[in-house]
């Protein structure tokens, strides 16, 4: 069981030792009898903490989920994220992922978008019946998010609100999954809606890793490479960062990217996206306030600090 009061550092603990091996003996004996397991396996080996599973097996124990569904469910909500993985990579023309090459940097363009199909459909298959259509509404908004994304790169008049629309969409999707699918499959509520104010804290949070840690990727500013509208462009609203963010990825340069990063420093933007990423991190633990005072309470509470504070 967890400890009575976690801390970032035990949930980092608690997801590398405890969820990770849970959920990828779960994922590798659901895939043993598949047709080119290998390759779906593939995404699933090279990184990635299993917070979203972790959220998983915290909300189905509050809620009394049995083990089998609540392990099922798990397994599914990691696999959709490495379907999403396996896509973005493909469309932000990444071919680095935590040191080792993406999937379509390894296996080609086609591949990654087959087999990133299998995946979506391996996962909702693993779904049990009645969490189907939640999980089918999920990577539909996710997909509306990641269309989102992509209007938002051709302007330079994107507000606050329209990013914080997008992120609901595309990330806040399947972390909001992964609260919602123990609940409906128990017919419990546990009235804490308000802690989906994490999602955009932890888009911000990588938005912020562009330029801190290249999150787990070869290089630093892939965000601009591809034009992303994050926070900090929209803070600055500078037509130096835009001309830039507009000039095609394989034409933007080192200096190009120091450039941005000088200019989200002189006009405070790292500061606002930091700000308003713990504004809502906050936020998201208040909502908390009406759970009993329960081990998943306090490592739910924990991952707020986690989300904001993490590296990779």
């Amino acid at each position: 069981m967890p400890p009575t009061q976690s801390q970032p550092d035990e949930i980092s603990t608690w997801l590398a030792e405890e969820v990770r091996p849970m959920i990828d003996a779960s994922i590798e004996r659901s895939l043993w009898n598949q047709r080119y397991r290998e390759r779906l396996q593939y995404q699933v080996e090279t990184g990635g903490k299993r917070l979203r599973p972790g959220l998983v097996l915290l909300a189905g124990e509050l809620c009394g989920l049995d083990q089998q569904p609540l392990d099922d469910c798990a397994a599914a909500v990691e696999l959709l994220h490495t379907f999403s993985l396996i896509h973005d990579d493909l469309v932000d023309g990444d071919q680095v992922r935590r040191e080792e090459p993406t999937f379509w940097a390894e296996y080609g363009e086609a591949e990654a978008v087959n087999i990133g199909d299998m995946l979506l459909a391996h996962a909702v298959a693993l779904i049990p019946e009645r969490g189907t259509t939640l999980a089918a509404e999920a990577v539909r908004e996710m997909t509306v998010g990641q269309q989102l994304d992509f209007a938002l790169a051709d302007r330079r008049d994107v507000t606050e609100g329209e990013y914080l629309d997008m992120v609901e969409h595309k990330t806040g999707a399947l972390f909001e999954l992964c609260l919602e699918l123990p609940q409906r499959l128990t017919d419990t509520d546990l009235g804490i809606d308000g802690y989906s104010a994490l999602w955009p804290a932890f888009q911000i949070r990588d938005d912020l890793l562009d330029f801190e840690a290249g999150k787990g990727r070869d290089t630093i500013g892939t965000d601009v490479r591809t034009g992303k509208r994050t926070l900090m462009a929209i803070y600055a609203d500078d037509e130096r960062v835009y001309e830039i963010l507009d000039t095609p990825a394989e034409e933007t340069t080192t200096e190009d990217i120091e450039t941005v990063q000088a200019i989200f420093e002189e006009t405070g933007s790292f500061e606002y996206a930091r700000r308003r990423m713990h504004t809502l991190a906050t936020e998201a633990v208040t909502a908390l306030e009406t759970l009993p005072d329960t081990p998943q309470r306090q490592r739910l509470i924990a991952l707020g600090q986690y989300c904001t504070d993490r590296d990779r």
